[in-house]
């Protein structure tokens, strides 16, 4: 029966720790550990209902971490005790109650440093790097990232690698160094994909979009922070899903949408207000706040700001309080209150000089270089290590005779260096030829096959087209002469004629397609717009979306695209059994952006030569004509992804 038993909660152990969090599951978690009278059973049991509830409900969460404790305790079991610690300081910090979770998560990295728990401690020195991040303590934040990521490195432990990576990313946002953070969140993708982690690849993604954000790239952004969204819904990680809700709110609001981005703050807060997180509530109220100043409602913009910077003082949030202040100055500045206005703006510049001080920059840049260069050094311990040879003891040798020996062996090295110089300018000069040819040739063959299609459009058109012209006419001619004998025969000879009046509209329809005129006259907005019209939406509903299209683009820019979306599209017809296709075409200064997402069957993009035909070569072969990218994004299942980029 004990063994029973034992099973029983180890299946459910299973389930209430998969993506989901099944209530049932953890309804039944719970009622083993109410009636079970093994404590150590119970142990376990109260330690993953505290991690599984740390994401959906702050109160259950926080009673069985306490429960945990308690039961180590009883037990005289110190790692356990340092669990619960952990455990207990995580709940604390995902409501953003952070000087409780902090001290929780000290008293973690004691107990395991005082065990000789490496790894355990590596795990309590990052999580006490994100809530010093958080507080606005950011010298301690990076001192203790750094720690944690080289024991994680010693050991090869790449999930908690990309952890670390994650959350020094978004303390380099904070600092503007956006290159390190962008390089910060590239390597977690690449960490989270090979383990298959979704929460990484989530966190990644969050991070991706504050990056693009920053740099007021708000389709890229947008993109980003919808992909994170969508995991976390998939693994009902409330709290993170609330952080992510309301930066998309913030990216609406600076790209002047403002009902848009008050639905997402709205979204953020109420999964908040039910986690009791009151520094995300504050956040929630200070972009609220924003919304209703840019609609003139100063009165509920004054209120939800001197809400926000209430909490932001209760809980010591310096970088939160700064841009709170920051905020009610705009308010009071609109409402032609200057003395508040001025007396506002100090004391957010008063917050900025606390939390961004020379000293702590400098201080930040000192660890990483002491990062970096300890990192080299241990590389060339290593290096050393692997190439020390065998010391061999030389006795003195004709001076004379090793002197003819060195200059002989440097005319050698410069005769070579000169051999070797010579060759790599001809072999970039043949490189660079080979390069000019390659587009010499991908740009003929193009032009021969868009004179092509229109030379063929024309024979349609000009030649079959009126040649059925001149055969209905004939036809309807002879319908007036001719005697029929029987009504089939009449009944015949009409849909004959129907047959050849269907004929000219089907030479006409695909001589437009293989020249379209639109695409010459308006522009390559419009000729998408008009060859999605054509496709029955009741099969395949498209939705187009146009940005920085107004003036036209280069000739051959615009036939390029149109014809790479005509294949795409084409392709999700042919293959993808898709019924909802989304297309973005966007522009800007530097570059246009294609994004074709359908929700079809997908293919493992893994193994992309599999299915590359003719169709997707001929899509890379056009866009390496404009030095453009193309990547194509899919699993079976999760539909496809197709994303185009080209400079300008």
């Amino acid at each position: 029966m004990k063994f029973s038993l034992l099973l029983f909660c180890f299946c459910l152990l299973l389930v209430g720790q998969s993506d989901g969090q099944d209530q049932k599951s953890l309804d039944s978690l719970e009622r083993v550990f109410n009636n079970d009278k093994d404590d150590k059973l119970k142990l376990k049991l109260a330690g993953d209902l505290c991690w599984s509830f740390g994401n959906i409900n702050f109160d259950k969460a926080l009673y069985f971490g306490k429960a945990e404790l308690q039961l180590a305790s009883q037990l005289g079991d110190s790692a356990s005790i340092a669990l619960a610690y952990s455990d207990i300081g995580n709940t604390y910090t995902r409501v953003n109650k952070l000087k409780e979770a902090l001290a929780y998560h000290l008293k973690a990295y004691q107990l395991r440093e005082r065990l000789g728990l490496k790894a355990k401690a590596a795990g309590s020195i990052s999580n006490i790097s994100i809530i010093y991040k958080q507080l606005g303590n950011y010298r301690e934040a990076v001192n203790y990232m750094h720690r944690s990521l080289k024991i994680y490195e010693e050991a090869g432990d790449e999930a908690k690698q990309a952890i670390v990576l994650s959350n020094l990313g978004n303390v380099y946002m904070n600092y503007e160094k956006y290159a390190a953070a962008k390089e910060s969140y590239d390597r977690v993708v690449q960490l989270a994909s090979r383990s298959n982690n979704n929460a990484l690849l989530a966190g990644a993604f969050s991070g991706l979009m504050k990056y693009y954000f920053q740099l007021k790239k708000y389709p890229s952004a947008l993109h980003y922070g919808n992909k994170a969204a969508k995991l976390l819904l998939q693994l009902n990680l409330k709290n993170d899903l609330a952080a992510v809700y309301n930066t998309i709110g913030q990216v609406y609001y600076e790209d002047g949408n403002y009902a848009a981005a008050m639905k997402y703050y709205r979204e953020s807060l109420a999964f908040r207000v039910f986690m009791k997180d009151q520094l995300g509530i504050a956040s929630c109220y200070k972009n609220m706040a924003a919304c209703y100043a840019e609609s003139k409602d100063y009165s509920n913009a004054e209120k939800y700001v001197t809400k926000s910077i209430e909490i932001f003082k209760g809980v010591d949030a310096k970088d939160y309080l700064r841009e709170a202040y920051d905020v009610l100055g705009d308010i009071y500045e609109a409402k032609q209150d200057y003395a508040r206005s001025l007396k506002s703006f100090k004391d957010g510049a008063a917050m900025k000089d606390s939390v961004y001080n020379k000293q702590a920059i400098d201080r930040i840049n000192e660890l990483q270089i002491a990062y970096d260069t300890e990192k080299k050094a241990k590389q060339i311990m290593l290096l050393n290590k692997e190439n020390k040879i065998q010391k061999l003891l030389i006795g003195k040798r004709n001076t004379w005779l090793g002197i003819a020996a060195g200059i002989l062996f440097l005319v050698f090295l410069l005769a070579f260096l000169g051999y070797k110089g010579i060759k790599l300018r001809q072999d970039a000069r043949l490189q660079a030829e080979v390069i000019i040819q390659q587009d010499l040739s991908t740009k003929a063959i193009l032009n021969a096959e868009e004179n092509e299609r229109k030379r063929i459009s024309g024979e349609l058109h000009d030649g079959l087209g009126q040649m059925f012209s001149a055969i209905k006419l004939n036809l309807s001619g002879l319908a007036d002469e001719v005697m029929f004998k029987h009504l089939q025969s009449r009944e015949l000879f009409e849909k004959t004629l129907n047959l050849v009046d269907e004929s000219c509209k089907e030479v006409r329809v695909i001589a437009h397609q293989m020249a379209p005129n639109v695409l010459l006259k308006s522009g390559l907005a419009t000729a998408v717009r008009d060859f999605i019209n054509k496709i029955d939406s009741r099969k395949l509903k498209i939705n187009l979306e146009t940005l920085g299209l107004q003036d036209r683009l280069d000739q051959n820019i615009e036939t390029v695209l149109y014809r790479v979306i005509q294949e795409t599209v084409n392709n999700v017809i042919k293959h993808a059994a898709a019924n909802a296709l989304d297309i973005q075409l966007t522009k800007d200064e530097e570059s246009i952006n294609v994004m074709i997402e359908d929700n079809g069957k997908g293919f493992d993009a893994m193994n992309l030569e599999k299915f590359e035909g003719i169709g997707l070569k001929n899509i890379r072969s056009r866009i390496a004509y404009l030095k453009g990218s193309v990547d194509f994004s899919s699993s079976p299942g999760a539909g496809t992804l197709v994303a185009i980029y080209i400079p300008l």
